[in-house]
């Protein structure tokens, strides 16, 4: 073997074993919580950190605190953010199918263009939040409070928003279709241009604060005003 062969030999073990002690690194860690696919952190404190593009998937982040965090186009699909704090967290274009953010705090988050589909975010706070572009097909958003929410162009199709608050929220142009708005709070939303085609609207409370009647589907169809009993008449 040459002297140049031989040397090329050990220039290519070395470079081996590097790759090696690189592919077994640990993973970055934040306050004792591994930023890695299916990592157990629950009630981590991740406040303001830097996760963009960070791959979280199936994570257990429970009771986490990551208010003002930066996940821009993370991967948390089917995590479980369960009663998560999440204030001013900027989630613009993350994946979030499946994921679990039941009763979280979400208020004045940036989930512009996020993916959300089949997501649990029933009980959760969106006050202020930018939805905007979202896609929420067949995610459950009942009872969540979205009051002032930004959900221009958003896909809620055949979602379910029973029982939220939507009071001045911007639905104008998002795809509303097959949605169940029981008994949920509509007053003074804008829905300009929305898709409204089988929507559930029974006992909700429209755009104008009437309430819409039994068997609203695909449009409110306003309770008609009680009428005053007429007075009896006294015998002639």
């Amino acid at each position: 073997m040459t002297r140049l062969s031989a040397f090329a030999c050990v220039a290519l073990a070395a470079s081996m074993t590097l790759a090696a002690t690189g592919s077994a690194a640990a993973q970055p860690q934040i306050n004792g919580c591994s930023i890695e696919p299916q990592a157990s952190c629950p009630a981590a404190d991740l406040a303001g950190a830097n996760l963009s593009m960070a791959q979280l998937r199936g994570a257990e982040l429970r009771g986490a605190d990551l208010a003002g965090a930066n996940l821009r186009l993370a991967d948390l699909r089917d995590a479980d953010l369960t009663g998560a704090k999440l204030q001013g967290a900027l989630l613009a274009g993350a994946k979030l199918e499946g994921v679990t953010l039941a009763d979280a705090d979400l208020t004045g988050v940036n989930l512009y263009s996020a993916e959300l589909d089949g997501a649990d975010l029933a009980g959760a706070i969106l006050r202020a939040a930018d939805l905007g572009s979202a896609e929420l097909r067949g995610a459950d958003l009942s009872g969540a409070d979205l009051t002032g929410a930004k959900l221009f162009r958003a896909d809620l199709s055949r979602a379910g928003l029973a029982g939220a608050n939507l009071t001045g929220a911007d639905l104008s142009w998002a795809n509303l279709f097959g949605v169940d708005l029981t008994d949920a709070n509509l007053a003074t939303a804008k829905l300009s241009n929305a898709e409204l085609g089988q929507a559930k609207l029974s006992g909700a409370t429209w755009v104008t604060t009437a309430t819409c009647g039994p068997g609203s589907v695909g449009e409110c169809r306003m309770e008609a005003a009680p009428q005053p009993l007429e007075a009896e008449r006294p015998p002639a």
